[in-house]
């Protein structure tokens, strides 16, 4: 299993950053898609990182948050077979702090058609799994490996330890053996601030290391610099920046 990271808040010399997020994957002789990013720029950083995205066959959406919808509306333009699945309650309207942060409603009905909406869980393709969580409209992707579960989730807003925790219930005789994605740890002033007290975020990085036994954990995004730091304070070499053009091989 092949994974590029096609957006995220940091880039690169020669690759845009967004505050977005969007995986390609090669898996088992297929390709996909999770979540775009928030604008166009998705295209550009899969040019120069020599990813065709009009041979993606199927993608997902993670939650319906614009951040990592929205540059579908992009994607639709270079690639018009691949469907886009979703939990069905991306379309309601998702305000935060008197913002609309959710999906964009004019490409959710120009490309009614392209959107696949369905609680789950359900396969992408066989041996990736789209299972839901607590939150209304997110969704973890999980791909099946030879050395365990690489488990996606793009914000983790029901709390990465109990996404976790559920997926070793679903799949007892599988460990984990990476996740990507980001936590959620930032605070209400952006990534360079920290959201909840510094002792839950070294509990929560305990709880990966020692509970869960999480061998690899690459995060960004929305877990923000001074989280980032308290989790490498318990994960050390566990621990690996997401970054725009950054790859990550897994064996089937």
């Amino acid at each position: 299993m092949k994974v590029t990271v096609l957006m995220e808040n940091s880039a690169p010399e020669g690759l845009i950053a967004e505050h977005g997020l969007s995986f390609y994957m090669e898996y088992r002789g297929g390709r996909y898609l999770l979540d775009a990013g928030e604008c166009g720029a998705v295209l550009y950083n899969a040019d120069k990182l020599g990813v065709d995205l009009s041979k993606v066959e199927r993608a997902a959406l993670s939650h319906g948050h614009y951040d990592h919808a929205d540059g579908f509306n992009a994607f639709f333009a270079v690639n018009h077979t691949a469907s886009v699945c979703a939990r069905p309650r991306i379309v309601e309207p998702e305000i935060w702090e008197e913002e609309y942060i959710g999906v964009n409603p004019g490409m959710l009905f120009r490309y009614k058609d392209r959107f696949d909406l369905a609680e789950g869980p359900r396969e992408l393709a066989p041996g990736l799994h789209l299972i839901p969580d607590r939150v209304k409209h997110e969704q973890s992707l999980v791909a099946e490996t030879s050395q365990g579960l690489v488990v996606f989730n793009s914000c983790c807003h029901a709390g990465v330890v109990k996404i976790l925790s559920q997926l070793k219930e679903q799949f007892p005789q599988k460990p984990i053996r990476a996740v990507l994605g980001g936590f959620h740890l930032m605070g209400k002033d952006g990534p360079s601030t920290l959201g909840p007290a510094p002792e839950k975020v070294h509990a929560i990085g305990a709880a990966l290391r020692d509970e869960l036994d999480v061998r690899e954990v690459y995060t960004g995004h929305c877990t923000g610099t001074p989280a980032y730091a308290i989790l490498k304070e318990e994960l050390g070499d566990r621990l690996h920046p997401l970054t725009t053009g950054a790859v990550y091989e897994f064996e089937d």
